[in-house]
């Protein structure tokens, strides 16, 4: 008979083990890279190997040497700590060099730190209960209060990063909070600003998808995704044009080249209008098709897309359908937050706004259907802003409607300028909004 599942193998994460290892042997200028790789405990690797070769890495790095693969080897071998097996060595050395993003090493760094600290959890918790039925079988039961204590100081473990003590670690006082400045940092004056989350869904066939492209193909072109004008007044950018990343994980090459080639058309006869500089298609707007879905919950697949996210730097990335980013189960409130949680890490570590596409539940006992995102309620709460698109009223019954509502479902903490309708055009942009739009936005300075 089996014991329960945690008395099964080992907890760890070996590809996250190699990740950092081959972040810290990355590139020759990594001095910074593999000082914070020197600063996760030897003992958070679970192979031996590479409890070897990291422990190797801390003393050159204290040593202030480079992190050289071959001079790394070469010590970690003569230790002789592996026995004489040095061509093992030498082989799980050599898979490290191909690993690992810098970008990459705090994520994976937690990983097997929280590993390590649930080994330990496991191998004291073990313990107890050997000696407890050792003190049950000999009849000595008065030292089990003894034996429980040991066991709740060996498990009480510390799980926040280790800090210098100093004034390195004190939060900025108010002073210096009042000190910065509290204007916008605009991608699109009032409607987009960098590190905004927004999740936009909507029912099917609505055009939701068509609009989500809308949105990456104008912000790449540096106009107003409903305006389809040049972006002009306070808080206007700098640059005529934008980079956007589109993780589509859902459309096949073919449906999305069909939809962004008469996207990329429209864009490109609305800047000759505006006498506008047409954005680079060759770089700017870049889309990875992923049919089969995307797992963000899978280092490896998190590394791939840090790794585009980093190479790209861009200032928008539009992605989803959110179902479809992840094999967690979002309905439950660990499942959605595991997904903020890398989701947001990318976001403001590389300082992009995020638009995401989300899926609605359906209608229940006759009543109609709600556009808030299915899953946890947390994805209610997570987003600056949500919004979804419904028939506008008189089209209900129409099978794709020309003109619809965006229905806000999370309101903005501070007023952003969404049109509330938009009508089907055969002309400029796919998704127009009423005149009444226009008229708002020019007496706020952002439209002429």
């Amino acid at each position: 008979m089996n014991g329960p599942e945690w008395e099964q193998p080992e907890m760890c994460d070996i590809e996250a083990e190699q990740q950092i290892l081959g972040a810290a042997l990355y590139t020759e200028d990594n001095a910074e890279v593999a000082a914070m790789v020197a600063d996760v405990p030897t003992e958070a690797f679970y192979r031996p190997a590479h409890q070897l070769l990291h422990s190797t890495l801390v003393e050159l790095v204290r040593a202030g040497q480079p992190a050289d693969p071959v001079v790394v080897l070469e010590k970690a071998s003569s230790r002789g700590e592996l026995g004489a097996d040095t061509g093992r060595l030498r082989i799980i050395t050599l898979e490290l060099l191909g690993k690992g993003v810098p970008g990459s090493v705090p994520y994976f760094a937690d990983r097997i730190i929280t590993l390590w600290h649930a080994r330990t959890a496991v191998g004291e918790a073990t313990r107890l209960i050997q000696k407890l039925h050792v003190l049950a079988r000999n009849g000595d039961l008065a030292l089990t209060g003894q034996v429980v204590a040991r066991a709740r100081e060996a498990l009480d473990m510390d799980f926040t990063d280790p800090v210098s003590p100093g004034e390195v670690a004190l939060p900025p006082s108010v002073a210096e909070l009042l000190a910065g400045s509290d204007s916008y940092d605009w991608l699109i004056p009032q409607l987009f600003e960098y590190g905004d989350r927004m999740i936009l869904t909507g029912i099917e066939g609505l055009g939701k998808s068509t609009l989500l492209a809308q949105i990456a193909c104008a912000v790449t072109a540096g106009l107003h995704p409903f305006l389809a004008a040049p972006i002009i007044g306070a808080g206007a950018p700098r640059t005529s044009s934008h980079r956007v990343l589109v993780i589509d994980a859902e459309n096949l090459p073919g449906q999305l080249r069909r939809r962004y080639r008469d996207l990329v058309d429209r864009v490109d006869v609305v800047c000759a209008q505006q006498n506008h500089p047409r954005p680079d298609w060759n770089d700017e707007l870049r889309i990875e098709a992923r049919p089969d879905g995307v797992r963000l919950e899978d280092p490896r697949e998190l590394r791939r897309i840090e790794a585009a996210i980093a190479a790209h730097r861009p200032a928008l990335v539009v992605a989803g359908p959110l179902y479809r980013l992840n094999a967690l189960d979002t309905e439950a409130a660990d499942g959605a937050r595991e997904l903020v949680r890398i989701l947001d890490r990318l976001r403001v570590k590389y300082r992009f706004a995020l638009l995401l596409e989300g899926h609605i539940p359906h209608a229940a006992d006759g009543r109609s259907r709600s556009v808030r995102p299915i899953g946890s309620s947390l994805l209610l709460r997570w987003p600056e802003f949500g919004y979804g698109i419904v028939p506008a009223r008189g089209h209900e019954d129409d099978e794709h409607p020309n003109v619809v509502n965006l229905r806000q479902w999370r309101y903005a903490r501070d007023e952003r300028l969404f049109p509330h309708e938009l009508y089907h055009s055969t002309f400029g942009l796919p998704w127009t909004p009423a005149d009444a739009y226009f008229r708002v936005c020019r007496s706020r300075g952002i439209f002429a």
